[in-house]
């Protein structure tokens, strides 16, 4: 039948399709009142798939009250592809997942791959994910999953997660909902309107039809052209609802052509009065089902065979009222589902959810499972049947159901409804305090990882006001310890204290639940940058699991441990623990744990210099969260910490690559505060400021650990000095030392310092510039010395955070930062003294690291020629910083390294000059830190003098000078000397730094 008034929303679902084929997948969300033709317009976008060679899956939610089975609609959709998919096919498509996979639609599952057990809800949203990618590889893919007005909270959260992680699969999913069946501010009204503001994510509304679109839908219905009157009538009865349309045709045709029904239930209700009464028994036992259901169940419920009920819905059928496919009898439209239902007494619904209860739990209790009944389905219909107690057993297993396949918010549903049935139970009926305890903190789990922190914080406090701590000390200390989790994760309370509670509240001895909140304890005494009484404590807490035997509390204390034995310094004590952890994750074989371990030990063993160690285990660490499908969770950090590894092996390209890739597994583009810090760095490194700048600027620096704001700073800092901006690079230098106060940290602090200097240095550099070029002598002093004053403080915390550091490198970068530190304060302080950049280099080259020992060398090859001019020895430093930078794609170091050279007169290469590639010299700058300065039209100087200072600053000689300028050799050296003497500078390399601080064109 032709689809009436809809050429543009198929217009629309084809350009989406279109998209979807060149890789840019895409989710449509098609919205409207009830018989709208949300179904009508997704059959025909269907078939227009089907017909272009797409695979086209479908699914869709139910209207079961309070929660029904958890991932419905993708349990159907993976059901159909498995029926459709020949083996070989679907073991394919399936891949590594199909055991997880298993745990939504069992049908999956075989001998060898039953369903998993332990995963966790990203794991299985990462398969999923994985699925959607081989599906669109094979061919591109439609997914429909219809009624999302009902959609289960675990379903949403896969659709947001699908949303915000598909990058290139070939796959588009649409989503109809029945808009006029939410209430206004329904959280599915809400979660659409988020989701809709995704880039990939698009809208359909659909109206009613116009007066054109009902005649050809008259016309399509009759098969010949409608009277103008009969159009008329139908479109103002009916509003341009293509069901009412329908309806209200179907009743002119039969002979009620003045008459108006006053609602659209009487016209589908009109279908029903025309069936027998036997035939009505079962279209009512079907409206109460709230589900497809197949003629077993069907013949069980109203006490007819087999027989019997098959003929009566072949009659239903007839009249139009329902539809049969695939065994599964259903309602033609939901709106006459609920027209049967609401002409049911109360008692008359009450018998019949009995009736369903007592075939359904005779159906789950059957051995031979030729019917899967989800708890959750039961707990509906003995809770419409008035059984309290039995709704409240059938909740809870509902939420035991929905916890196995990580549905964690359907799960707080399921045990919320629990609970409140319990509070109405009486006599036998009612639980033991034990169980009700229980029910009260796997609630508060579940709201937990719903990530409902209020209700989980509530939830916990009932169940510590349920007990006597004086009697049961150890439930009360893991209560105490699961709110200061609670309060950390909600950024809300005191949680630190809650931990002390509950490690005061535990017997001291060797027992798991006495590691476990010691383990917590420490955990959070770690990120409050407490490491001292961390490290304390987490002694303590491994010898205690030690004791009990409990392996998973003894690799998160080591890890712990580990790990803060690495920020005070002891690094290989730290290093130790971090690597038994490791081995113990690895023997538990629990894939979170041991990525986990993997990740920190990597971290510690980069800031330890163990780089190529360090690598080995993220790369390890990647491969088991992309083995086991978690990469969307973990992969973006690790992806960092291989990033950042390979930056310091001086793998460059590899860096730029790794980050890249990372980032592309974010549809945003953001990444992870690591990520974004690590590509940050290269980008900027390589001379992308633009980028760089920019996602600095998208991190938000609020709430994180004092490491990771430090490294944050540090980052932020580096790119301001290479962007010519050094009093943005202090702030960052006083922001990250600021993150770090009080903590004797050495690993952190030590390239802040170094920086801070640098910065400074850079911005008095900048300032003499300007003081000698300028032609206010006075006001630029002055201006040059209220700027000094101005950095004072920060200077004088630099001097004392070098002090502090003095003699407690603890690595061999650690080493090179405190060099660099040293040879840029000396560089503050005005003094040309090449032996702290012979020590940095030295430092650098025992690291290794190739650039900074460049950018040291480039920095010594400045100084030298500040001392002795022209005649420095300065070819090899050159050459051996330019090598390295052009290795690297360093193109800020290589553009300074090359102007250097120029004004040395050293020649880089064969070649000559590599030239700096386009926009380079805005940021060549920073270890030669003129940028920003403005351009000083006169310096002092005579118009002549300007354009001689111009051709040393090129480095020209005196003779070469001459020739250009047509003027005498011994004219062209009266005017070299006068200059030099002007400008107040000792040799022609400082009179061309002061000519490119002022912004002279060379």
């Amino acid at each position: 039948m032709t689809l009436a008034g809809r050429a543009e929303e198929l217009r629309r679902l084809e350009a989406a399709r279109g998209l979807v084929g060149e890789g840019h997948p895409r989710l449509v969300v098609i919205a409207g009142e009830a018989g709208i033709g949300k179904s009508r317009l997704v059959s025909e976008a269907s078939d227009a798939a089907r017909s272009a060679g797409w695979r086209v899956l479908a699914g869709a939610c139910l209207d079961i009250v309070d929660g029904g089975p958890s991932y419905l609609p993708i349990a159907e959709i993976l059901r159909r592809l498995a029926r459709g998919s020949p083996a070989e096919e679907l073991e394919v498509l399936l891949g590594p997942g199909r055991a997880d996979l298993a745990v939504i639609a069992p049908e999956l599952a075989t001998e060898t791959d039953p369903p998993s057990a332990g995963l966790s809800q990203g794991r299985l949203f990462e398969r999923l994910l994985q699925l959607l990618q081989r599906l669109g590889a094979a061919e591109p893919a439609l997914i429909v999953i219809e009624d999302v007005q009902w959609l289960d909270r675990a379903t949403r959260d896969l659709l947001t997660f699908l949303v915000r992680n598909m990058t290139a699969e070939r796959v588009l999913i649409t989503l109809t909902c029945r808009s006029d069946a939410l209430p206004h501010g329904d959280p599915i009204l809400t979660w659409l309107a988020e989701l809709s503001r995704a880039p990939i994510v698009e809208r359909l509304d659909l109206r009613p039809l116009d007066r054109s679109a009902v005649a050809e839908q008259l016309e399509a219905i009759a098969g010949s052209r409608p009277s103008a009157d009969l159009v008329e009538s139908i479109w103002r009865r009916s509003n341009g609802n293509p069901l009412f349309v329908e309806e209200l045709t179907a009743a002119s045709e039969q002979g009620n052509h003045g008459g108006r029904p006053a609602t659209l239930d009487e016209m589908l209700l009109g279908r029903i009065g025309k069936l027998s009464p036997d035939a009505r028994r079962v279209i009512e036992a079907l409206a109460v089902a709230g589900r497809p259901s197949d003629g077993d169940l069907l013949a069980e419920v109203v006490d007819l065979s087999n027989a019997e009920i098959s003929a009566l819905l072949r009659e239903a059928a007839a009249r139009g009222v329902v539809t049969v496919a695939e065994g599964q009898c259903q309602f033609r439209h939901e709106l006459l589902r609920e027209a049967v239902v609401g002409e049911l007494l109360a008692s008359e619904r009450r018998a019949l959810h009995d009736r369903f209860g007592r075939a359904l739990t005779a159906a789950r209790g059957d051995e031979s499972g030729a019917r899967s009944v989800p708890a959750a389905e039961l707990a509906y219909h003995w809770l419409g049947a008035g059984r309290l107690g039995a709704a409240f057993a059938a909740s809870v297993a509902a939420a035991t159901e929905a916890e196995l396949v990580y549905a964690h918010a359907d799960a707080q549903a399921h045990f919320e409804r629990a609970i409140e049935l319990e509070s109405r139970l009486a006599g036998p009926d009612r639980p033991r305090s034990e169980d009700s305890l229980a029910l009260l903190r796997r609630a508060s789990d579940a709201a937990d990882l719903a990530g409902d922190f209020p209700r989980a914080v509530d939830l916990t406090r009932q169940a510590l006001a349920s007990i006597d701590p004086a009697a049961d000390p150890t439930t009360a200390g893991l209560l105490h310890s699961r709110l200061g989790y609670l309060f950390w994760a909600s950024g809300e309370g005191d949680a630190l204290e809650e931990h002390r509670t509950a490690v005061a509240l535990v017997p001291d001895r060797s027992t798991p639940e006495r590691a476990r909140v010691l383990a917590r304890l420490a955990g959070a005494l770690m990120g409050g940058a407490r490491w001292i009484e961390c490290r304390d404590v987490a002694l303590i807490a491994v010898e205690c699991a030690v004791g009990a035997g409990d392996r998973i509390e003894e690799s998160l204390a080591r890890n712990i441990l580990g790990s803060v034995l690495v920020a005070l310094g002891r690094i290989e004590e730290g290093l130790v623990e971090l690597i038994r952890s490791r081995e113990i994750a690895a023997e538990l074989g629990t894939p979170d744990t041991l990525i986990i371990a993997r990740h920190n030990l990597a971290l510690n063993l980069l800031q330890a210099d163990h780089f190529e160690e360090a690598l080995t285990e993220a790369e390890a660490g990647l491969e088991t969260a992309r083995r086991t499908g978690l990469e969307r969770r973990f992969g973006l950090d690790l992806a960092a910490l291989i990033a950042e590894t390979l930056l310091r092996l001086g793998r460059w390209d590899e860096t730029d690559g790794m980050t890249r890739a990372a980032l592309a597994l974010d549809p945003l583009g953001t990444g992870t505060t690591y990520l974004a810090t690590v590509r940050s760095r290269v980008a900027a490194l390589r001379g992308d400021l633009d980028e760089a700048s920019a996602r600095l600027a998208a991190i938000d620096p609020s709430g994180l650990d004092a490491d990771v704001a430090a490294e944050l700073a540090t980052a932020t800092a580096e790119v301001a000095i290479l962007a010519g901006r050094p009093a943005d690079a202090l702030i960052a230098v006083t922001a990250g030392l600021g993150a770090l106060e009080g903590l004797n940290d050495v690993l952190w602090t030590a390239p802040l310092v170094a920086l801070g200097f640098r910065a400074a240095a850079n911005a008095m550099e900048v300032e003499q510039a300007v003081e000698r070029g300028g032609s206010k002598g006075r006001q630029s002093r002055t201006t040059s010395a209220d700027a000094a004053a101005e950095r004072e403080p920060i200077v004088s915390r630099l001097d004392a955070e070098l002090a502090g550091l003095t003699g407690r490198a603890v690595t061999a970068t650690i080493t090179g930062w405190l060099a660099t530190a040293e040879a840029e304060r000396a560089r503050l302080r005005g003094l040309v003294d090449p032996a702290p950049w012979k020590a940095a280099i030295e430092a650098w080259n025992a690291v290794p690291d190739r650039y900074r020992a460049a950018e040291s060398g480039y920095r010594l090859a400045e100084t030298e020629l500040r001392l002795h001019g022209v005649r420095a020895n300065v070819a090899t430093l050159l050459e051996t910083a330019h090598e390295s930078a052009a290795a690297l794609g360093a193109e800020p170091l290589r553009a300074v390294v090359e102007r250097l050279a120029r004004r040395a007169r050293v020649p880089l290469d064969a070649g000559g000059l590599i030239p700096a590639p386009p926009g380079a010299s805005a940021v060549a700058d920073e270890l030669e830190p003129d940028a920003g300065v403005a351009a000083t039209p006169a310096l002092g100087l005579s118009a002549r003098e300007v354009e001689v200072l111009g051709l040393i600053a090129a480095g020209l000689s005196n003779g070469e000078i001459a020739e250009r300028l047509f003027i005498t050799r011994k004219t062209a050296s009266v005017h070299v000397t006068h200059i030099l003497d002007k400008l107040g500078v000792a040799n022609r390399v400082e009179a061309a730094i002061v000519a490119e601080r002022a912004g002279l064109k060379c």
